[in-house]
């Protein structure tokens, strides 16, 4: 589909899309993908800032294990936004609870996504209780036949 489709056009070519199968799977794809990457950036954050007890408020160097598994520049992405964790919540960046969220919602969908392809019914099946001549059913008698044996 073109990118540069104004008007008419523009509606017409969407429900080509949506009719065609190849292409909505295709959309669907990318979207995951990009879903995916996300989500890997709103963890490495999450766990970065998690990581906030492992410094103290007025660091400036970051650890010498931190510089070693992440590189330099890592590092100190990572003490930032580790410091910025030791800040209140409202003096505090929003890229955390952003993150946060993110990834709730994530977790969500995902779980229902996997729920509603598991074939699952939502279905309540209510049978009157056996009445047997011990226990008649209430406010219903059913006939009994003699059958020659």
């Amino acid at each position: 589909m073109k990118a540069n489709i104004k008007g008419w056009h523009a509606v017409h070519a969407i429900k080509a899309e949506a009719s065609d199968p190849a292409l909505r799977e295709e959309r669907l794809a990318r979207l995951e993908e990009m879903e995916n990457q996300l989500f890997e950036r709103a963890a490495a954050l999450m766990e970065a800032g998690l990581s906030f007890y492992e410094i103290k408020q007025d660091q400036e160097e970051p650890p010498a294990d931190w510089v070693a598994q992440y590189g330099r520049v890592g590092a100190e992405q990572r003490l930032a936004i580790a410091k910025s964790q030791w800040l209140p919540a409202s003096q505090s960046p929003g890229g955390m609870q952003l993150a946060s969220r993110f990834l709730t919602g994530s977790m969500r969908a995902r779980g229902t996504r996997v729920k509603a392809t598991q074939n699952n019914l939502n279905v309540v099946i209510s049978l009157p209780a056996p009445a047997t001549a011990e226990h008649p059913a209430q406010g219903q008698q059913f006939p009994v036949k003699e059958i020659d044996t």
